[in-house]
């Protein structure tokens, strides 16, 4: 909030009212409406990122929307715990299904059972919708990265990242 009004009142120093109206309205709205964070079960950070209008989360959109907030994770606790949600939400739902773009916001072990059928193949619960993209594997990779740069907290790279490295690697090699 602070670092929101200190930008807006170098905006209006500058005669553009206008837009640190709309900074003001835009910068804190996925803050404000899509990220749900909560402590899992295991006791860990998890953050669900809705995209937009479609409560689901999209893995490239998810680590896009946060993205910009990461310049403050090292002056804002709670916005650090919020990113590594996301990093390790991201991770969990890419071992749920690599080839899936986006998912439901379901317990893992709900999540992991049998869902629909997509396309002639049985997918997961939790899974909204399963259509393989590149760059859906690619992002967390570069959310993961950005989060450890900005932050200096190596904790997201555990046992879950080289599982999940592996996976992202045997689906890019296949396709």
């Amino acid at each position: 909030d602070a670092k929101v009004e200190e930008v807006a009142a170098k905006l209006r120093a500058r005669g553009e009212a206008k837009l640190a109206l709309m900074f003001e309205n835009c910068y804190p709205n996925t803050l404000d409406t899509t990220v749900h964070y909560r402590v899992n079960a295991a006791g860990e950070d998890e953050t669900f990122v809705y995209t937009g209008d479609i409560h689901a989360m999209w893995l490239r959109d998810s680590a896009a929307q946060v993205w910009p907030y990461l310049a403050f994770v090292k002056e804002d606790e709670p916005l650090r715990k919020m990113i590594r949600g996301v990093v390790l939400k991201q991770f969990e739902l890419i071992r749920l299904d690599p080839y899936a773009n986006a998912f439901n916001d379901l317990p893992a072990d709900e999540a992991a059972q049998p869902g629909k059928m997509m396309d002639g193949v049985q997918v997961k619960k939790g899974v909204f919708e399963r259509k393989y993209e590149l760059d859906s594997l690619c992002y967390p990779i570069r959310l993961a990265h950005g989060y450890w740069k900005s932050s200096g907290d190596a904790s997201v790279f555990d046992g879950r990242w080289v599982d999940t490295l592996r996976l992202i690697l045997d689906v890019m090699r296949e396709q």
